[in-house]
């Protein structure tokens, strides 16, 4: 009946007499291994980039308030505030939940208006932001002729500001952003992130 593993070469059934072997201890363990292989952290060198990237940017503002929303939930109030008369368009502010006034009085704190004049539309803002910028994303509209900035932040109260400038053209944008965040131009080149829409 299997005479004709008799005629094989003797070098060839010594080869393959392991091979169930090897198949039934991977299926028995090639999960587990697997998982733990999966299960292990990596630290790779874009945490290393990501921590040398985070610059303390100083912001000049000098806005008026178009729409302020403030949207609580359970642990956190959001601030969502929207401006003109400036490259500034858009702030978004997350605070552990607090009553209105302890709000605020934040606000005016962070923001340079007076608390007692609320946050309404049309109040004007003026005075410094400070924060730490974690990353730059400039999306370029060639229809609009404008570009839009994303800077998230890594602070506590202020998570992301969006700007707008009336440019298209790369280095003169970069000249633009170095000169409103007081980056150099090699920090700018570090941190931006470019997207064209056509």
């Amino acid at each position: 009946m299997f005479h004709w593993l008799l005629k094989l070469p003797s070098f060839r059934l010594g080869f393959l007499l392991p091979l169930p072997l090897l198949l039934m201890a991977f299926g028995l363990f090639g999960e587990q291994l697997t998982n733990k292989v999966l299960s292990l952290s990596f630290v790779g060198l874009d945490k290393l980039q990501a921590e040398n990237s985070h610059l303390q940017v100083q912001l000049p503002i000098k806005a008026t308030v178009v729409k302020a929303e403030i949207e609580k939930e359970l642990e956190l109030t959001e601030v969502e505030i929207e401006t003109t008369k400036s490259p500034l368009k858009k702030l978004i502010f997350a605070f552990p939940t607090v009553d209105s006034n302890a709000l605020q009085t934040i606000l005016a704190r962070e923001l340079g208006f007076s608390s007692q004049a609320g946050l309404q539309s049309g109040t004007q803002i003026q005075g410094q932001l400070k924060f730490s910028v974690q990353g730059i994303l400039a999306q370029i509209d060639k229809k609009q002729g404008a570009t839009k900035i994303e800077i998230k932040t890594i602070d506590a109260a202020l998570k992301q500001l969006e700007l707008e400038f009336p440019t298209t053209d790369i280095e003169r944008l970069k000249a633009t952003l170095a000169q409103e965040l007081k980056l150099s131009r090699q920090e700018i080149r570090m941190l931006v992130s470019y997207r064209i829409v056509e």
